[in-house]
């Protein structure tokens, strides 16, 4: 929806969302933080196919997610993305399948956006 501000020019009014807290947190705020997050996800690829550390970027970026999921307790695909996350930590995949379920992730992500 966009609107005109006192000197003539349009804009976007960013909707604040609902969340635990009750600050403001805009789509904007979320579509950044989304990107970010999905550019913490593609470095998992990279990583494990290089055999760096890959498991600790993991439990990094399943920390943050799990505390979006306490923020915004309705988001259904936030524990989709943290059950598959949580698989990759658990189990000992091939590398066709980690990657497959990191693109997953990173799609899922996107859409919460």
């Amino acid at each position: 929806m966009e609107y005109i501000n006192p000197t003539g020019q349009f804009y976007e009014k960013k909707a604040p969302l609902d969340n635990k807290y009750g600050v403001l947190i805009t789509i904007q705020d979320i579509k950044r933080n989304s990107q970010r997050l999905t550019n913490q996800l593609w470095k998992l690829i990279p990583m494990r196919e290089n055999e760096e550390d890959w498991q600790k970027q993991l439990d990094t970026v399943t920390l943050e997610i799990a505390g979006l999921k306490e923020i915004f307790p309705d988001g259904a695909a936030i524990l989709q993305l943290l059950s598959k996350l949580e698989g990759l930590r658990v189990t000992e995949s091939s590398f066709e399948l980690y990657r497959k379920t990191i693109f997953e992730c990173i799609s899922l992500l996107q859409g919460l956006s």
